[in-house]
């Protein structure tokens, strides 16, 4: 007598379906929350670095003067082409310079800025001064000329360098005619946009934004309060 085969038993799909539903599901939810991470470091805007925080790690972008142990900093952001610029550091600057600079009080760094590219190439030629230690002078030579025809040429810098008593003019002149610092005053300026600044003069005073030419009193306040 033959054996009766047995049935083929049919393996039902639905626990199979139901798994590579829960499978494709679980990958679409993982793959959104990835996607939804990347976009979200991709959009979210960068931290705000202060301009103390810059020049302290970027040193050759700035030109400090004062004890770097001084309990207070000032950043300047100023542009040699702003005539508010140049009558805060003929009339005001030094003052400040010697009441708290040259005692230990501060600590002041410039920032070589300009607002645009016509005037990019004074503050390029300042930190041609700033390689031989004539930063200071140059940057006020550039302040005396800014009102006559010699602002913003190149027989102007040269000028401000022989007024500043730069002692190498042909080092000088190779450094302003091959734009040297044009990539770091362009890095400036984007470090100053990030920072908040709008216009010039402006200050930071331990961080604190100070805009315009205030008068000499108010910032004799505003150091004073921070040093009492």
């Amino acid at each position: 007598m033959s054996k009766q085969a047995k049935p083929i038993r049919r393996v039902s799909q639905t626990s199979k379906k139901k798994t590579n539903w829960l499978l494709i599901a679980g990958g679409t939810i993982v793959g959104a929350v990835v996607m939804f991470g990347l976009l979200f470091l991709a959009l979210r805007e960068p931290p705000v670095q202060t301009l103390a925080s810059y020049c302290n790690a970027n040193p050759d972008r700035c030109e400090p003067s004062g004890s770097s142990e001084a309990p207070v900093t000032i950043v300047e952001v100023s542009d040699y082409g702003c005539s508010h610029c140049r009558d805060f550091n003929l009339e005001k600057a030094a003052l400040l310079h010697e009441q708290y600079v040259t005692t230990g009080d501060v600590k002041w760094v410039f920032l070589p800025f300009s607002l645009d590219d016509t005037r990019q190439p004074a503050a390029e030629a300042a930190m041609c001064a700033g390689d031989q230690g004539k930063f200071p002078e140059y940057h006020y030579a550039l302040f005396t000329i800014q009102t006559t025809p010699l602002a913003f040429t190149r027989d102007g810098y040269l000028n401000a360098a022989q007024s500043a008593g730069i002692p190498d003019i042909a080092a000088f002149t190779e450094c302003m005619d091959s734009r040297q610092y044009r990539s770091i005053v362009q890095d400036n300026r984007s470090a100053a946009s990030r920072a908040g600044v709008t216009g010039t003069p402006t200050f930071f005073i331990n961080d604190a934004k100070v805009e315009g030419n205030r008068p000499l009193d108010d910032f004799q306040q505003l150091i004073g309060n921070l040093l009492n």
